[in-house]
């Protein structure tokens, strides 16, 4: 898994990817040519500060990560932290990020 870093092409990922709702965080995908999971991970200003900010982060890229042999190998993903991400449990994220390797999600 790698990440995404550059502004373009987490712009690309948001306006051209599937968006899934989900209730701790919201989940852009759009399929790759890499062969590989990349990965972007987004969170507001208004989650709190920097510490907040980067645990929620961590929290994220680990149920990406525990749980990247359920999701297809050739996706950017970028997904963004919901109000109320800081305060929700591993076990909620990673119940979020199973829901969409099942297609259980939401599209809006």
């Amino acid at each position: 898994m790698e990440s995404l870093r550059k502004s373009r092409d987490f712009r690309k990922v948001i306006e051209g990817g599937n968006k899934t709702v989900l209730e701790t965080i919201t989940i852009f995908t759009l399929p790759n040519r890499e062969g590989k999971i990349r990965l972007g991970v987004s969170v507001s200003r208004k989650s709190g500060g920097s510490v907040k900010r980067n645990r929620i982060k961590r929290r994220i890229k680990e149920a990406v990560r525990k749980n990247s042999h359920r999701l297809p190998q050739s996706v950017d993903m970028v997904v963004m932290a919901r109000k109320g991400a800081g305060e929700a449990s591993f076990h909620e994220l990673e119940r979020d990020i199973r829901s969409l390797c099942r297609g259980e999600e939401e599209e809006r």
